[in-house]
């Protein structure tokens, strides 16, 4: 039982800590630049999307022969 009451209290720190840590701008930080980097991701394919799947199809037909 001791055991499971310092896991218990170990937790109740650890969450407590937690809380009270000041890394929610970074984190929120963190979340803006993924979010510039997934748009940036999506333009790229759709823009290049049609010349990537042509050169692909170019290889593909290229290996077949």
């Amino acid at each position: 039982m001791t055991t499971f009451k310092n896991t218990c209290l170990r937790l109740w720190t650890a969450g407590r800590n937690f809380c009270r840590e000041d890394d929610g701008p970074t984190s929120a930080e963190y979340a803006v630049m993924l979010a510039v980097i997934i748009v940036a991701a999506i333009v790229g394919l759709q823009t290049f999307g049609d010349g990537v799947r042509g050169l692909y199809v170019e290889i593909s037909g290229a290996l077949e022969t």
